[in-house]
């Protein structure tokens, strides 16, 4: 007897096919340079700082669902993140590490073109979309947690009462999987339906259980391309 699994479920296969694949070159991270990890660092900042904003553009965007707890479960994340880049900019001066000095990844900005343009009109390509980015945020900060640990032992600094091993703990302790979850339980709604149903109005769209998968692909398939970006370019920092 074969189980189906629900969507949330198969995004996450998805989703951890190209998170092991990232997580494995990362794994021994004595082979990168200092200059290389803080790099990495101030890219990873990059995204926190619109992060704030993507979660805005999604709540606005949802807001055309029927089903109006998604477009609130995403102001609760953007409630919980909004301050979390201001954190996290101070985080890394404490150890010395300066985002103001952050020069333009073009990967990066093309990344986050990406990302606006596919949670901007689309409210099931949104849901799909930002539950694959809250799913590879879970990822991110473990692989940065290992990140800041190895840069701090490096500085002769102390991690344990740094505000950098704070901040990604309090991300690993609850907030990225409950924003996972929060949005998982409206991925898990979503079904197949005809467009133009008569259930159906402009400003009370259904989930659709496609344009979420596609959503969700779309957002994987553009973090794949990044992190490729990233680690080729990480690999080639002495």
């Amino acid at each position: 007897m074969t189980i189906e699994l629900k969507l949330s479920n198969e995004i996450d296969r998805t989703n951890d096919q190209f998170t092991s694949a990232v997580k494995q070159q990362l794994k021994d991270l004595t082979k990168f340079s200092d200059l290389a990890l803080e790099w990495l660092m101030m890219e990873h900042y990059q995204f926190s700082e619109r992060n704030a904003g993507f979660l805005l553009t999604a709540v606005n965007t949802t807001k055309q669902f029927k089903e109006s707890g998604v477009s609130k479960e995403l102001k609760r994340n953007f409630n919980e993140e909004e301050n979390h880049s201001i954190i996290y900019k101070k985080s890394l001066l404490e150890i010395g590490t300066n985002v103001d000095k952050h020069i333009e990844f073009t990967p990066t900005t093309e990344f986050f073109a990406t990302i606006s343009k596919l949670i901007a009109t689309c409210p099931s390509c949104t849901l799909g979309a930002m539950y694959a980015t809250e799913t590879a945020a879970i990822f991110e900060h473990v692989v940065f947690r290992d990140i800041s640990y190895t840069i701090i032992k490096r500085r002769e600094k102390n991690w344990e009462k740094s505000r950098l091993k704070a901040f990604h703990d309090m991300h690993l302790n609850g907030v990225e999987q409950g924003h996972k979850d929060g949005l998982g339980m409206f991925i898990d709604l979503a079904e197949e339906h005809d467009f133009g149903s008569a259930s159906e109005s402009l400003n009370e769209q259904l989930i659709r259980k496609n344009l979420v998968i596609n959503g969700a692909n779309q957002a994987i398939d553009a973090m794949i391309v990044w992190w490729k970006a990233l680690l080729t370019q990480t690999e080639n920092m002495k």
